[in-house]
């Protein structure tokens, strides 16, 4: 359940992440609106995972399959491509996220 709850945390963090970009600095409304009210539920729903999860596992996962998913997004919604160093950045995230979880 704590896992599933992370996940719903995440999916609010790049929700959140990918309408800030449509805010245009905060200009137009329901972009803006939509990233206040995500980033708020993601923040919500993440202090009760660290009820009872580790704070460095849970942050550590919380980044970076949020880094991943907003990586994906871009590229899917703002056509942003992907260079080979982010491809090698992102894959030693992911290197160090595993390290967390699993020691």
């Amino acid at each position: 359940m704590n896992y599933l709850l992370l996940l719903v945390s995440i999916g609010f963090e790049v929700l959140g992440t990918s309408l800030l970009k449509k805010t245009d600095g905060f200009t137009n409304l329901l972009p803006t609106l939509g990233t206040l009210l995500s980033y708020f539920i993601c923040l919500f729903v993440l202090s009760h995972v660290l009820k009872r999860l580790p704070l460095s596992l849970t942050y550590a996962t919380w980044g970076s399959v949020g880094l991943i998913l907003v990586t994906i997004a871009g590229m899917v919604f703002y056509h942003e491509s992907l260079s080979a160093a982010s491809i090698a950045g992102l894959v030693l995230v992911v290197s160090g996220t595993v390290l967390i979880n699993a020691f």
